[in-house]
């Protein structure tokens, strides 16, 4: 049996464990240290991962970072700095492989500008630190970025058929997407796009133009986007087109700029355009660019089962049109599609080189589902003790389920922290604030008492499989387990309109079988049996600019400091101190 831990060593720090074929563990950083999108080096994800598979360092068969030279934004409002692991440097702003570095001149400016900003101290990659934490640093090995996030798709998808892989983000070492053939275990790339024709970056640099957080708030962009009549958008949307095109089975930016003068040229071409009819064009753009992109390979090469990560698959209403194309089958995205995900590839393609060296074949393991984080502790009791009792009251319901179902029944919000905690930006139940989703006024609820999300952006809804029918318009069945794609709703959709994006009613849904979730599952099925709504809204428990709470310690801060009035914690419910649980 080979276990691998995989690490990623990028703009989005985390840790994952796959061991004789199956991913078994995985969080990102930020859910422990407490700083979101967090940089910093995964020691808590690697001590969290070990723990959860029962390993020591001195039994991992193999270290695998993901990504060989990447930039680093260490303030990106700022600039960025960049770093190196092996096989390639950067010097200044140049990518160059390592036998450059015998030129005496290149290797001092390279001493120099890692002495300033210290990258290998900075983020543990020198060997000592590794042997120091138990590992054999003889064993680390570094894969290609692009090639990280294929496999992070391509061995976790749904079955073993033959698959388009496709990736697409911004950028990780000097290319930006990147198309696939997978099958028998191992997928050989066919197709490269380098950065400078990156969409996905172009698309955070409209963010920036629009004032937004590039790298970060491309999803505010994209809930902006569908508000504005697109007419409105057409003049913006030519310009776009100018700037893009998809030939054959690439996409590139003719504009002839790199990404980091789209700023100031947007200056001058859109001078006080409207920011909503900006984003609608910019959505216009990226749609077009990878659905044709994704049909011309499809029919390229004539495979139409897809898996795909890579941070340009987050873009929940590009990936709804990929879906309504003819040929295509199957679009499975991995559900911590951004840079978070890198150490599940790497981990993957650290098991594939073990299982080539023993000349074993490479088994393949679906993903169950994305609970892969720390569990709360089995026993809370001593900790629900020690909680300030003048302020909170702690009870242990007989039915949980009927319990919460009623406060949601009742308009209620709840916060619920059990069991363990999803990878991936999206919130799946186990760490999730709830409400009913057939009252709008639970939308000013939530952004009152904790989430203070900007007006326009939408929540999503839980629904259990058995009654996903009843509220999407989804004719060929596709699956939407991890909140990946979006579908227009049915006349029921009035139901969930809490739950929908206000502009189109369409949805971003979770929809959950019984077996991924059973305790989750039990709270919606008891909420269809006061309500008749087979369906909650569901959105991640956190304060607005922090990541979503992994710890109890983290649930009841939240509890305390927020509006929030009652959180279910494992087997308890804790409620603020304001008469009896009604």
């Amino acid at each position: 049996m080979s276990t691998v831990l995989g690490v990623t060593l990028s703009h989005y720090s985390s840790a994952a464990l796959v061991r004789d074929g199956e991913l078994v563990a995985a969080v990102a950083e930020e859910r422990l240290d407490g700083n979101k999108y967090s940089v910093a080096f995964p020691s808590r994800s690697i001590e969290a991962v070990l723990d959860l598979a029962g390993v020591a360092p001195e039994e991992v068969d193999r270290v695998a970072l993901g990504t060989r030279c990447e930039r680093f934004d260490s303030n990106r409002a700022q600039g960025g700095e960049y770093r190196f692991t092996t096989g390639l440097v950067s010097v200044g702003s140049r990518v160059v492989p390592t036998s450059i570095m015998e030129s005496e001149a290149l290797r001092r400016l390279y001493v120099a500008t890692m002495s300033r900003i210290r990258t290998r101290e900075r983020f543990g990659l020198h060997r000592p630190k590794w042997e120091a934490a138990g590992f054999d640093a003889t064993k680390i090995v570094v894969y290609d970025h692009h090639d990280c996030h294929a496999a992070s798709a391509f061995h976790t998808r749904p079955s073993d058929d033959p698959a388009l892989v496709v990736t697409c983000d911004g950028n990780g070492d000097g290319l930006c997407a990147t198309v696939s053939i997978g099958k028998a275990g191992r997928f050989e790339r066919k197709v490269s796009i380098s950065s400078m024709h990156s969409i996905a970056g172009f698309y955070a640099q409209v963010t920036r133009f629009l004032g937004m957080k590039p790298w970060q708030e491309e999803y505010k962009v994209m809930g902006l986007a569908a508000y504005p009549d697109p007419r409105k958008a057409d003049e913006i949307l030519e310009v776009f087109r100018e700037m893009w095109r998809v030939d054959g089975l690439r996409f590139r930016n003719r504009s002839g700029r790199a990404a980091s003068a789209v700023v100031s040229y947007l200056n001058r071409r859109l001078p006080n355009r409207r920011h909503d009819y900006v984003a609608c064009a910019l959505q216009a753009i990226f749609q077009e660019t990878m659905v044709q992109w994704v049909k011309n390979n499809v029919q390229h090469f004539g495979v139409g089962t897809i898996a795909a990560a890579g941070g340009g698959f987050l873009n929940i209403r590009a990936n709804a049109k990929i879906i309504e194309l003819p040929d295509v089958e199957r679009l499975h995205v991995f559900p911590a599609a951004g840079d978070d995900g890198i150490s599940v590839g790497a981990a993957f393609l650290g098991y594939r080189d073990i299982c080539d060296a023993k000349g074993e074949p490479i088994r393949h393991v679906p993903m169950k589902d994305a609970y892969l984080g720390p569990p709360l502790p089995e026993n809370l009791d001593d900790f629900v003790a020690g909680l300030d009792r003048a302020k909170l009251r702690v009870e242990k319901p007989g039915d949980m389920a009927d319990t919460v179902a009623d406060l949601l029944s009742r308009g209620e919000v709840v916060g619920r922290a059990c069991g363990r905690m999803e990878f991936g930006p999206r919130a799946l139940g186990n760490r999730s604030l709830l409400a009913n989703p057939s009252h709008l006024g639970s939308v000013r609820k939530l952004n009152a008492m904790i989430k203070q999300r900007d007006f326009w952006m939408p929540f999503a809804p839980s629904m259990m499989e058995e009654h996903a029918k009843d509220y999407l318009i989804n004719p060929r069945g596709h699956s939407s387990e991890y909140m990946l794609l979006c579908f227009p709703t049915t006349d029921l959709g009035y139901k969930i309109i809490a739950a929908c994006h206000q502009a189109d009613l369409t949805c971003r849904p979770q929809v959950l079988r019984r077996e991924h979730n059973p305790e989750y599952h039990a709270i919606l099925a008891a909420f269809y049996k006061k309500t008749g709504i087979g369906a909650v809204l569901n959105t991640s428990f956190n304060l607005h600019g922090e990541p979503i709470v992994g710890t109890a310690k983290d649930a009841v801060r939240v509890l305390m400091t927020s509006g929030l009035r009652y959180l279910v914690l494992g087997p308890y419910l804790v409620a603020k101190q304001r008469g009896p649980v009604e």
